[in-house]
C-alpha cells in the first residue's frame, strides 16, 4: 500500500519569486497594506502548525518522498530548495529540515509546463496594466484554468510512478490545485488539514464576496 499525505499550503512572498512585488501591490490595492502585513503573520502562524503536525505523523522519513509544488524535474532540485530556504522560505525550510531526517525530496512539475505558467502570468501582468475588458480578461482566466489542470494531471502522474509500496509520499501544494481528486483511489490518502481558514487566505475571502453578490 502506497501512502499519499496531502498538504493545502499558502504561498508565501518568498515563495513567489519575481512575481512577489506585483502580487504584493494587488493585494494592497484590494485590501490594504494592513492587511498584507496581517497576513504575512498569518502565514508564518500556518507554517508553524503544519510542520507541528508532519512531524507528530509516525513516519519512517527514510522510506518517505517529498513532492513540491513549484519545484520541476530538473536534476537540481536540492539546490532550488536551498536556496530558497536561505531566502527565507518556511515552505522551503520544512522541506530542508525533512530531507535531513531521511526524506527523499522528489522533483514534482514539467519544466516546461512550469515556464508556461510564467509566461501566462505575464499576460496576467499586462492584462492588469492595460485595464482589459471582460472577453479579454475571462480568456487569460481560461488559459490559467487549463494550465493548471495540466500541471496537476502531471504532478498526479509523477508521484503514481515514482512512489513505491510500502512508502509514504508528502504533497505540498497550493490551494487552487485539484491532485488530491486526481489520485484518489492510487493511494491511501490523508489530508494534512481540511481546510485552511479564511483568515490565511484573504484572496478565498474576496472570492467568497463577489459570490454572495
Amino acid at each position: 500500500m502506497r501512502h499519499l499525505i496531502y498538504v493545502p499550503i499558502v504561498h508565501s512572498d518568498v515563495d513567489l519569486g519575481s512575481v512577489a512585488g506585483d502580487a504584493r501591490r494587488l493585494f494592497e490595492r484590494a485590501f490594504g497594506r494592513t492587511e498584507w502585513s496581517r497576513r504575512r503573520a498569518s502565514v508564518e502562524l500556518m507554517w508553524q502548525g503544519l510542520r507541528a503536525r508532519l512531524l507528530a505523523q509516525p513516519l519512517c522519513w527514510h522510506h518517505t518522498r517529498l513532492y513540491q509544488d513549484g519545484l520541476p524535474v530538473c536534476g537540481r532540485e536540492e539546490e532550488i530548495v536551498r536556496e530558497l530556504a536561505a531566502e527565507g522560505s518556511h515552505n522551503h525550510r520544512l522541506l530542508v529540515e525533512l530531507a535531513a531526517s531521511g526524506a527523499k525530496l522528489m522533483g514534482t512539475e514539467d519544466p516546461e509546463l512550469m515556464l508556461a505558467e510564467y509566461r501566462w502570468i505575464q499576460k496576467v501582468q499586462e492584462a492588469a496594466q492595460a485595464d482589459a475588458g471582460e472577453r479579454e480578461i475571462e480568456e487569460v482566466s481560461r488559459e490559467g484554468r487549463a494550465l493548471l489542470g495540466k500541471r496537476d494531471d502531471f504532478v498526479a502522474r509523477r508521484i503514481d510512478e515514482t512512489l513505491a509500496d510500502g512508502e509514504t509520499g508528502i504533497l505540498f501544494l497550493g490551494l487552487l490545485h485539484r491532485v488530491d481528486e486526481i489520485v484518489e483511489g492510487r493511494f491511501a490518502l490523508t489530508q494534512l488539514i481540511h481546510s485552511l481558514p479564511l483568515d490565511t487566505d484573504p484572496w478565498q475571502r474576496l472570492k467568497a464576496t463577489r459570490r454572495d453578490h
